[in-house]
């Protein structure tokens, strides 16, 4: 009898027609039959054929039943969101614009309404870079001149209409593209405005999580990115749902994602129509106004990989929404787009003996995704005298108390009631290395070492690193070597020319301690420097408070012969 139950790794298209040859040789008639070249034959690669098909289609189906071995995106999409996780799509890019106006009246109110677009000197597919404020400005200058900033997104504004309630299926309304997704619905910045018979709905995480008996707001929606990669407007029942004849209209940016971000001083491009006098009723004239950005812009991403959302749903299903371990608190502080790393500890990682003064004391630390006072404020004139006079520091000097209130606010809902949560100033341990390279004969060195800075420098980029992280130096050099780890937008190809590299020297900005041997409160008291007489990379273990970061413009590197 043949095997009825295989293993299925082994059931492939040559294993089947030999299977089957042996059980027909079984046989009287085949015993010494011929195969090759028979009619027989060409059933059995048949068999094989149709044999090999079932068994990897019921593989995928088996291997797409559960989100930790799913690997098509409908089924992990799916599988997200039956856990309570919804998967986010492309974000665009954001930053600060500067309008300036001169020749205009004084004492006059000027607007600049929501969704007007501005284009930037940057091209995608040889198209231009477009963005837009998605909130109104008004402003009353005193004289003929006025300048103020504004908050401006990547994408091409969209206004969706002639939808009713008609068009409702389930209470969902399919878009026609895949649009801005927005990931904080917290700050005042919405990407999607909904309107209802001309009255503006308000865009939820989630019905249930802010369903309550004193809440009164029910004109509600979620703006989500289904399985199919397109953007889709859900109502639900348990809220308001327009009606058949309502009107429902839909205002969104059409986002490039990661694409969209641009460099400084590129989007200076004005619509035919910018700032309009509220008190003469009248256009100010474009050849008086001018517009800058002073930095690049910032937070764009494609829609989430697999990879991404299964990460993103294990760690909501942790939460069980409530913070209750050190994860649950980094995974809902990063959750918003203005923090890139978050760290959370407690008594049991600094003195796991036990002390009384760090009962239910939860210490929190962010790395926010602008430094500057609407964040955590900084002094940026420190410098390391061994350096150099290029040594410049940026050292985190206090959290703004807005932002601070923000994040307390934030975390609120998901609150332990015997656990208090502290904010802890993050402190930035700065690194710089001399190197010392050889480098194949046909490449040039000055290529090299660019490439060489730029891909340390993505290394040590926030969003690649963690609080309470250990420095390796072999990895590092490891990591620099392996032509295969590169980003998103550049290869680092030039790094391909190294024959080989030599740390020869490392400085830190800060005393970097390592644990000491009692596991009792502090538990970091010791010094790394007082281990003398080794020759050796010493790895570095941070504090909890403590993120690495690069001193780029100190790295030396010396080539070597």
């Amino acid at each position: 009898m043949p095997q009825l139950v295989p293993d299925y790794l082994n059931v492939d298209y040559t294993t089947i027609i030999n299977r089957l040859k042996t059980q027909l040789k079984l046989s009287d008639t085949f015993v010494d039959y011929n195969f090759e070249g028979s009619n027989i034959a060409i059933l059995t690669e048949l068999l094989a054929y149709i044999g090999e098909l079932n068994v990897f289609y019921l593989n995928k189906v088996a291997q797409n039943l559960f989100i930790e071995t799913a690997d098509v995106y409908e089924t992990v999409n799916k599988l997200a969101r039956a856990q309570g996780y919804e998967p986010q799509g492309p974000i665009s890019a954001r930053g600060t614009v500067t309008v300036s106006a001169s020749g205009i009246e004084p004492n006059h109110e000027y607007r600049l309404f929501e969704f007007t677009q501005m284009t930037s000197t940057e091209e995608v597919n040889d198209e231009s870079i477009q963005y837009a404020n998605v909130i109104q400005y008004t402003v009353q200058p005193s004289g003929g001149f006025v300048e103020f900033d504004i908050d401006v997104f990547q994408g091409k504004v969209v206004t969706l209409t002639g939808y009713t309630g008609k068009d409702l299926i389930d209470n969902e309304l399919l878009l026609p593209d895949s649009y801005s997704y927005d990931n904080n619905l917290e700050d005042d910045f919405p990407t999607c405005i909904l309107t209802v018979n001309g009255s503006t709905w308000e865009r939820v995480a989630d019905f249930y999580d802010d369903l309550s008996a004193v809440r009164t707001i029910d004109e509600v929606y979620m703006f989500v990115y289904d399985r199919y990669r397109r953007g889709k407007i859900v109502f639900n029942s348990a809220r308001n749902v327009p009606g058949r004849d309502d009107e429902i209209e839909i205002k969104v940016l059409e986002s490039l994602g990661a694409a969209g971000g641009v460099g400084a001083g590129t989007i200076t491009v004005l619509p035919s129509l910018f700032l309009y006098d509220l008190t003469s009723a009248t256009w100010v004239d474009n050849d008086n106004i001018w517009i800058y950005n002073d930095n690049a812009t910032f937070g764009a991403a494609n829609a989430e990989s697999i990879d991404a959302i299964k990460q993103s749903a294990r760690a909501r299903l942790h939460s069980q929404f409530r913070n209750v371990t050190a994860v649950d608190y980094k995974s809902d502080l990063e959750r918003r787009s203005d923090v890139v790393v978050a760290n959370a500890w407690g008594e049991q990682e600094i003195s796991p003996s036990g002390t009384i003064g760090e009962f239910n004391r939860v210490h929190l630390s962010v790395i926010p995704l602008d430094w500057g006072p609407e964040t955590i404020n900084y002094e940026s004139d420190i410098m390391i005298s061994e350096w150099g006079s290029s040594g410049l520091i940026m050292v985190p000097s206090g959290y703004s108390p807005d932002f601070e209130e923000t994040l307390k606010l934030h975390i609120e809902p998901r609150k332990m009631i015997a656990a208090y949560e502290v904010m802890e100033l993050p402190e930035l341990v700065y690194f710089t290395f001399t190197l010392g390279v050889r480098k194949k004969r046909l490449y040039n060195f000055d290529e090299i070492t660019t490439d060489l800075k730029n891909k340390l420098e993505y290394y040590f980029r926030s969003d690649n690193q963690t609080f309470n992280s250990i420095i390796d130096f072999n990895n590092i050099l490891e990591y620099i070597l392996d032509t295969t780890n590169v980003s998103d937008d550049d290869a680092f190809k030039n790094v391909s020319g190294i024959r080989n590299m030599n740390l020869r020297d490392i400085d830190v900005s800060v005393t970097v301690n390592e644990p000491n041997n009692s596991n009792l409160y502090p538990q970091y008291v010791e010094s790394s420097s007082t281990y003398i007489g080794e020759n050796q990379l010493r790895k570095i273990k941070l504090g909890f408070n403590q993120f690495p970061v690069l001193s780029a413009e100190t790295i030396e590197i010396n080539e070597e012969v």
